[in-house]
């Protein structure tokens, strides 16, 4: 659990910190002062690790005339679910145009019906400038969904290595 000394004494380390949290929108959780804090910060938009939903939890000691702030951040549950529901739903979304890419094409070139030969079939002809394009349109999507789920993958990696830049922003301001 990573920590700071403050030159502050406990009850005006904790004062100081919970002012500094609440003027920079974090929503107290619950607060046992003058020892401990627990405050929610960010938003479940939030793609970086100062501004993605999370929890703080801050534990106050005195250590001589000083204090002694210990912290640890979590990212909120919503915020993780969403972000792993949203890749699930762009691979499976992935998956789909794949098969219908491949299966356009089979049908484009063999002439055999398959599932999805009825979007480019009209009164009985085969329409193959619309065939090349549904095909196009899928390997499109599929190409931009999997860039999507690196995307979402890297801001969860990231926010989840750097989540406690916010709170030890908020601890240096506190000297």
């Amino acid at each position: 659990m990573p920590s700071r000394t403050v030159d502050l004494e406990l009850q005006q380390a904790y004062d100081k910190l919970k002012t500094n949290l609440t003027v920079k929108d974090c929503t107290v959780l619950s607060e046992n002062a003058p020892n401990q804090l627990l405050v929610r910060q960010g938003s479940l938009w939030g793609i970086f690790p100062k501004t993605a939903k999370k929890t703080i939890n801050l534990t106050l000691q005195v250590e001589g005339n000083k204090t002694k702030v210990a912290f640890s951040s979590k990212l909120a549950g919503d915020w993780k679910n969403i972000t792993l529901i949203g890749c699930v739903l762009a691979a499976v979304l992935v998956a789909v145009c794949v098969w219908m890419a491949l299966d356009l094409s089979a049908f484009l070139v063999d002439g055999n019906p398959s599932f999805w030969s009825w979007l480019v079939t009209a009164r009985d002809q085969v329409e193959f400038s619309a065939g090349e394009a549904f095909i196009n349109l899928a390997w499109g999507l599929t190409f931009f969904l999997s860039v999507i789920i690196a995307v979402e993958a890297a801001v969860f990696i990231y926010c989840r290595a750097k989540i406690e830049a916010f709170a030890e922003e908020a601890l240096s301001q506190l000297a």
